[in-house]
């Protein structure tokens, strides 16, 4: 993992690729990072939310400068992010309950449910970073079934060898009554939006542009979201 300084915080890089963007005041990171934030915020899942991989805690960031501030439960096989995430953020990252565990295994412990969950697990392949299996097999009807009736969950895909993308939405949202797909014109990752209940595609689009927007992030117009793939 490599450290980088921003004028703004931390970049970490692993395999090339931008894994996480700590930043030392709340707000946008001009990322991915920010349209997970916004799905939780926009979708009004409730106070106590669950983070499925760390890395630096870039969501933190755009979740606070959104008004988020609900306590977060966190769970990665990695506490090195965590530690530099603790050096740069202050006292405005709010209540962040980190342990160092497997994904699955660590939800299964949780008494209670969630309102929302956000999964960012990812792993460093011969061909960059991608998806571990259990992302795309098993923790998603896990996922649903730690989550409150009412509650949503936010995918972050990125390509796995051997799966196309329409695969993986299929694998990943098949568990859930409703989904919709967040795509980037920047970023290759796709954002996978599940729930009982969701918004159309152009309500939550339009609801998602407006949250990035009311912090300055540079994402905002840089979106666009599906029923499908």
């Amino acid at each position: 993992m490599k450290r980088v300084l921003t004028r703004r915080g931390v970049r970490l890089i692993e395999g090339g690729a931008v894994i996480s963007e700590i930043l030392s005041v709340p707000g946008p990171t001009d990322s991915v990072f920010d349209v997970l934030a916004a799905a939780v915020v926009v979708l009004h899942g409730g106070p106590r939310l669950a983070l499925l991989g760390f890395a630096g805690g870039g969501v933190v960031a755009p979740l606070r400068a959104m008004g988020f501030n609900g306590a977060l439960d966190v769970v990665d096989l990695d506490d090195r992010g965590e530690r530099i995430f603790r050096s740069v953020s202050g006292a405005w990252r709010g209540p962040v309950s980190f342990e160092l565990g497997e994904a699955s295994e660590w939800l299964r412990s949780k008494r209670g449910k969630f309102d929302s969950i956000i999964e960012d697990l990812s792993v460093v392949g011969p061909r960059g970073v991608t998806k571990p299996d259990v992302s795309v097999r098993a923790l998603p009807r896990l996922v649903k079934s730690r989550l409150n009736p009412r509650g949503v969950a936010v995918f972050n895909l990125l390509p796995v060898k051997g799966w196309t993308w329409p695969e993986l939405v299929e694998s990943v949202g098949g568990p859930f009554r409703e989904r919709r797909i967040v795509s980037f014109t920047e970023f290759e990752n796709r954002v996978l939006v599940a729930g009982r209940t969701l918004p159309s595609a152009r309500q939550l689009s339009v609801a998602l542009r407006e949250a990035l927007g009311a912090i300055g992030s540079k994402i905002a117009d840089g979106i666009a979201v599906r029923t499908s793939v």
